[in-house]
C-alpha cells in the first residue's frame, strides 16, 4: 500500500478522501493551513499531520513545506483537494521530487476549467445551454446589460487567482438594484480587475461526476440538491443520488472531453423551475464537496483516482450505484438554518425555503437511505469536532 498525503484537511472532500484511502489500506497523512480547523486530521485514518503556510498568502513557502514533508515521509502520492492547493501544485509539482506523483490535471487544462468565463465559452461552442453572462472590466460595461431584472449574480471568474506570490479569493454576491449592482461590481473590479455578471436562474441544482481517462468516460454519477447551505445558491448541505439522465451524460461527456480533462471531474447544472431546461453552471476539475455521496452510493472515486495515479489501473467499466440515497453534512445543515433565520432577502424572486419546514426535516436524524458526510459511528471524531467548532465560532462572534 502507498504513502499518501491529502491536502486541504479543512474541506469535506479531504475527509472523504482520508476515510476512503485509509479503509483501502493506504498510509494517509493530512495537510492543512496553519491556524485553521481541519476535521480530516482528526480521522482515525490519519497517520500523520502537516501544517503548512497558506498557499494563498505565500505560494513559495507552501510548496516548500509540502516538498519537505514529501521528502522526509517518503510520500508517493499528493492529493490536493481545493483550488487553493491544486493550482499552485499544478505549476510547481515537479519540485516535490521524481518519486512522488501529484494528482493534478495538466496546467493548461486546469486553467481552462478554473476560469468560469472560459468554461462557459467552450460550452457555448459545444451547444451546451449556459446562463446569460457578461464579463465586466469597467463600470461602463454595465451600460450594455439588457434589462433582465433582479437579482443579478456577481461572481469572480475563478474561486482563486494568483497575482505573483499571493492570491485574490473569489466571491459570489447577489445584487437587488442597479445601485447595488454597481457597488458590488466596483468592489470586485478593485480586487480582481474583472468580474462576471450573470442572470439569476431559479431551479434545482443537478450534479454530474465521472472519471475521464484518454478520451473515455468511466463511472458516471448523478445527483440532485436537496438543500443548499445558502438558499440563494451555494454548495449543498444535503443531496440525493438519482438515475443518470441521458441528456446530462451527453452534455457532460462533450464538455469534459472537449476540455481534454483527465481524472475525476464534476459538472454542475441548474434545472430551471419554469421551463425544466438544463443550464450549465460550472465545471470543477478537482474533488468536490459532496463527493461522499458518490462513495456511499458505491462509486469510490478517491480509491480509483489513487489506483490510477499509482499504478495506472483503470476504473471498472461496469457502473451500478445506489439511487435514492441522501447524504447530509451536519455543519452545512446548521448553516442552512442559520441563513434561513435571517429571512427571505428583500427583492428575492421565486421560491425560498421556510425555516420551520427545513428545521422539521433536519431534525429527523435518520431514515432508510440517509448517510452523512461528516458524522460516522466508525470514525466519530471529525464529525463531532466539526459541530463543536461550528458552535464555538458562533459563540465567539456573538
Amino acid at each position: 500500500m502507498a504513502r499518501i498525503l491529502v491536502l486541504d484537511g479543512h474541506s469535506a472532500a479531504a475527509l472523504a478522501f482520508t476515510r476512503s484511502l485509509g479503509r483501502a489500506g493506504h498510509w494517509v497523512a493530512v495537510g492543512a493551513n496553519r491556524g485553521i480547523f481541519a476535521a480530516a486530521e482528526l480521522s482515525r485514518f490519519c497517520q500523520c499531520r502537516l501544517r503548512y503556510p497558506a498557499s494563498t498568502h505565500d505560494t513559495e513557502a507552501f510548496v516548500a513545506s509540502v516538498a519537505e514533508f514529501v521528502r522526509v515521509n517518503r510520500i508517493e502520492l499528493v492529493l490536493p483537494v481545493t483550488d487553493w492547493t491544486t493550482i499552485p501544485l499544478s505549476r510547481c509539482g515537479s519540485r516535490l521530487g521524481k518519486h512522488c506523483r501529484v494528482a493534478v490535471p495538466a496546467p493548461e487544462v486546469l486553467e481552462l476549467v478554473s476560469d468560469k468565463q472560459c468554461t462557459l465559452a467552450l460550452a457555448r461552442s459545444l451547444g451546451i445551454p449556459v446562463p446569460d453572462t457578461w464579463l465586466i472590466e469597467s463600470l461602463q460595461d454595465l451600460d450594455r446589460l439588457p434589462g433582465f431584472g433582479f437579482p443579478m449574480v456577481v461572481k469572480d471568474r475563478s474561486s482563486v487567482r494568483w497575482l505573483g506570490n499571493r492570491a485574490v479569493l473569489g466571491s459570489v454576491a447577489y445584487a437587488y438594484t442597479s445601485a447595488d449592482l454597481q457597488r458590488k461590481v466596483e468592489v470586485r473590479l478593485r480586487e480582481a480587475g474583472d468580474v462576471l455578471v450573470q442572470r439569476f436562474l431559479s431551479g434545482t441544482g443537478v450534479g454530474f461526476s465521472c472519471f475521464a481517462v484518454d478520451g473515455e468516460i468511466y463511472l458516471p454519477f448523478q445527483w440532485e440538491r436537496v438543500r443548499e447551505i445558502d438558499p440563494r445558491g451555494s454548495g449543498s448541505s444535503a443531496r440525493k443520488s438519482v438515475a443518470l439522465d441521458s441528456r446530462i451524460l451527453k452534455l457532460s461527456r462533450a464538455l469534459v472531453l472537449g476540455v481534454g480533462f483527465q481524472g475525476i471531474a464534476m459538472v454542475e447544472y441548474k434545472r430551471e423551475s419554469a421551463t425544466g431546461r438544463l443550464v450549465l453552471m460550472e465545471m470543477n476539475g478537482r474533488p468536490w464537496g459532496s463527493i461522499q455521496l458518490a462513495i456511499a452510493s458505491g462509486i469510490d472515486y478517491p480509491r480509483h483516482l489513487a489506483d490510477w495515479h499509482l499504478s495506472g489501473m483503470l476504473p471498472p467499466r461496469e457502473n451500478v450505484y445506489k439511487q435514492g440515497l441522501t447524504c447530509r453534512r451536519m455543519v452545512g445543515e446548521l448553516t442552512h438554518l442559520e441563513n434561513l433565520r435571517r429571512g427571505r432577502p428583500h427583492g428575492w424572486v421565486g421560491q425560498y425555503p421556510r425555516f420551520w419546514d427545513s428545521l422539521a426535516r433536519i431534525l429527523v436524524p435518520w431514515y432508510p437511505g440517509m448517510r452523512y458526510d461528516d458524522l460516522s459511528f466508525s470514525d466519530p471524531r471529525p464529525g463531532v469536532a466539526g459541530i463543536v467548532n461550528w458552535l464555538a465560532v458562533r459563540m465567539k462572534g456573538a
